[in-house]
């Protein structure tokens, strides 16, 4: 059994401010230290987050923050285009912080998941769906919002969303999408486009990820794996001989460009995981058959 060991507070916000290459996902959900002081913490991490470009999912689910600490993200979101998830689910974050945040994306060029989920004391209505719907005007990279918004004009947001996945896969598939952008918006820049660099393996560790994908987003993990695992065991089916290279051939998994390299590296383990359990149940007994029947002979 993995052992998951949590950052602290403090030192999350000194490998965010140091930019380490290490720390791609960085959770802080449930923090004690935060829950306490988050009006003296959240500055500092936002701050050091303003200027990281390593980081690519942030968790900060029940830390207590309220509208004054959404704010302190939102301007470290509206100038960092790396950050790709951000889960604020379970704090205090009312309308009034929830347009900071809208406000940030109308620069930002990097967030495609955003987790408003189950804020305590607060009710997400027409206020701020305008405020979200109006980022859309210039941003073309959010994907997917997370939240309960009671409002009957949600499906404008709905048909925006559409257009940014669509936005997405032409990007990934190498397509043309310039007649997708909203008026007056220009391209994603090529840095921006482009897939991120495979992640090293101390940099997966320290996203806790693992076969099975219980310590990453649902989102992300069942899909990845599930389509990983089943397209390798439907080939290993189709095989005479299994072997690991051709597995690993299997059909790449359809995710948001920036998770492509972790979903890559979920199909490859489900792959092996394939190859064992195919090679145990097919190969292995028919090798042993025919050694039988040789020394029969």
């Amino acid at each position: 059994m993995k052992i998951q060991v949590k950052l602290t507070a403090t030192a999350a916000i000194e490998r965010l401010k140091a930019d380490d290459p290490e720390l791609v996902s960085c959770d802080l959900s449930n923090n004690a230290v935060l829950q306490m002081k988050a009006s003296d913490m959240i500055p500092r991490l936002a701050d050091a987050l303003a200027g990281n470009s390593h980081c690519r999912e942030l968790n900060l689910t029940a830390c207590n923050l309220d509208d004054a600490c959404c704010e302190k993200l939102a301007a470290a979101l509206a100038g960092n285009h790396h950050l790709a998830s951000l889960v604020l689910e379970g704090n205090r974050c009312g309308n009034e912080g929830a347009t900071h945040i809208a406000s940030a994306l109308r620069t930002n060029r990097g967030l495609m998941m955003l987790n408003l989920l189950n804020q305590k004391g607060s009710r997400f209505g027409d206020s701020t769906l305008a405020a979200f719907t109006g980022a859309f005007d210039s941003n073309i990279t959010l994907l997917k919002i997370i939240w309960r918004l009671e409002s009957r004009q949600s499906f404008r947001l709905n048909k925006l969303l559409v257009r940014n996945n669509e936005i997405d896969r032409r990007i990934a598939s190498g397509r043309d999408y310039s007649d997708l952008l909203p008026e007056g918006v220009a391209p994603l820049a090529p840095a921006l486009a482009a897939p991120p660099p495979p992640s090293s393996g101390a940099a997966i560790a320290s996203a806790g990820v693992s076969a099975d994908g219980d310590a990453l987003p649902d989102y992300l993990s069942r899909e990845a794996v599930a389509a990983g695992l089943s397209s390798t065991l439907q080939q290993a089916e189709a095989l005479e001989a299994c072997t690991l290279p051709q597995l690993r051939s299997a059909p790449s998994v359809s995710l948001p460009r920036v998770f492509s390299q972790q979903a890559a590296g979920f199909a490859e383990k489900a792959a092996e995981a394939a190859a064992g359990a195919y090679h145990a149940q097919h190969v292995e007994p028919a090798e042993a058959g025919a050694e039988v029947g040789a020394e029969v002979a």
